[in-house]
């Protein structure tokens, strides 16, 4: 068996992998010793971090969320949903960070929408009594374990080297 790439692990990464690749035309093998997608990546949460929540204590992480989101939703976009997602602040908070916030997702390029208390109880009504301020961002779920294998394998130069591709759904 020849190949320009052996790609070892069927997880995200590797299916991933596995699809940038065959979209460039660059023959490759995925070797699974397990179902696709079957350790961590389809254990995973889901959420797309638009970079957000590392405003204050990581702006390179940030912006590398930032990107990495955009691409995935270039790429990707059958797969994720675009949620958003809510920073809240309660009585006790520290107001300095409450007020910076903005400023820091402006920083790293992440959009950030400041919401009203009724606002923010619409979009959460279970939100603490005690809300004192509620931030919009552009966070999103994603579900790996459904749309990297079928595009791995489909866009796959060669398919039947695929170990397994059984799991959600059939593609």
């Amino acid at each position: 068996m020849e190949t320009q790439v052996l790609i070892i692990g069927g997880g995200v990464t590797g299916t991933g992998l596995a699809r940038d690749l065959a979209l460039r035309g660059v023959q490759c093998i995925l070797a699974e010793k397990g179902d696709i997608n079957d350790g961590a990546s389809g254990a995973n949460h889901g959420l797309l971090h638009s970079g957000a929540r590392y405003v204050s204590s990581d702006p390179g992480s940030a912006e590398e969320c930032r990107k990495e989101g955009k691409l995935l939703k270039r790429l990707a976009p059958h797969c994720i949903e675009d949620t958003g997602g809510l920073f809240v602040a309660v009585e006790g908070d520290d107001e300095r960070y409450v007020t910076d916030f903005p400023h820091l997702c402006s920083r790293c390029n992440i959009p950030v929408q400041a919401l009203d208390i009724k606002e923010a109880r619409e979009i959460e009504p279970a939100l603490s009594d005690k809300l004192i301020s509620a931030y919009m961002v552009e966070d999103a779920s994603i579900d790996p374990s459904w749309d990297a294998p079928c595009t791995a394998i489909r866009k796959s130069q060669d398919s039947r080297k695929a170990t397994n591709t059984s799991g959600p759904p059939a593609c």
